[in-house]
């Protein structure tokens, strides 16, 4: 707990600092939590890219009635979720703050993973998506899929053909890519190029989603 509330108090004279630079944010993004160790009371789920203030309060006036502390942590260790962040306060309606701290941060296109770091709270998380402030992200990545081997005279693929998966998208990004194999196949983690090696005909289907949840439509290679 005293290291937790060390980085905190590091993390909120960085802050300080930087408003002292005259550039005002371009939105404010507000968490609360109360008694509850399994959510926070309340949370934004969506922002636009670019200077934020992020305020955390975790008060008496937001329904903690019994001095519980909480932390509003940015996950930067998985690669599924941006990274650029290291946001983390610690709060209790009996710190200097009384409970409700401000942070300015810069925020990127992408998704942010945020939970609560207490013992026993890990319940107490959710995901921030963030689009470029130019608009909204609703357009799909694109996908497309190269198949290669050796073939023999009639066309057909001899040993073995390896289908490569590709996926772009300009907007938020590619949050992830799968495959399945066959009509029916269940759909699987693309991480490397799909080799068949079983003879006759085969349908390798594969699908994308950014990381504003937009998902590209279903193709196929033969």
């Amino acid at each position: 707990m005293v290291l937790g509330l060390t980085s905190t108090v590091a993390y909120g004279r960085a802050a300080e600092r930087e408003a002292d630079v005259p550039t005002a944010a371009a939105q404010v993004l507000t968490w609360t939590a109360g008694d509850a160790i399994d959510r926070y009371a309340s949370f934004p789920t969506t922002a636009v890219a670019g200077p934020t203030t992020i305020v955390f309060e975790n008060s008496t006036a937001t329904g903690n009635t019994t001095g519980m502390p909480h932390t509003l942590t940015f996950d930067v260790s998985d690669p599924e979720y941006n990274h650029d962040v290291p946001l983390n306060i610690l709060a209790n309606p009996n710190d200097d703050q009384g409970g409700k701290h401000s942070v300015e941060v810069t925020l990127t296109p992408g998704r942010y993973r945020f939970h609560c770091t207490i013992p026993g709270h890990g319940q107490m998380q959710g995901i921030l998506t963030v689009t470029d402030p130019g608009g909204e992200d609703t357009t799909a990545p694109e996908t497309s899929a190269k198949v290669e081997g050796e073939k023999n005279a009639d066309g057909a693929f001899i040993g073995h053909a390896t289908v490569t998966v590709s996926a772009t998208d300009a907007g938020t990004g590619v949050d992830k890519v799968e495959y399945a194999v066959g009509a029916d196949g269940p759909w699987q983690p693309y991480t490397a190029p799909v080799m068949v090696h079983e003879t006759g005909t085969h349908k390798i289907r594969y699908r994308a989603t950014d990381k504003a949840g937009n998902a590209a439509a279903e193709k196929a290679v033969d």
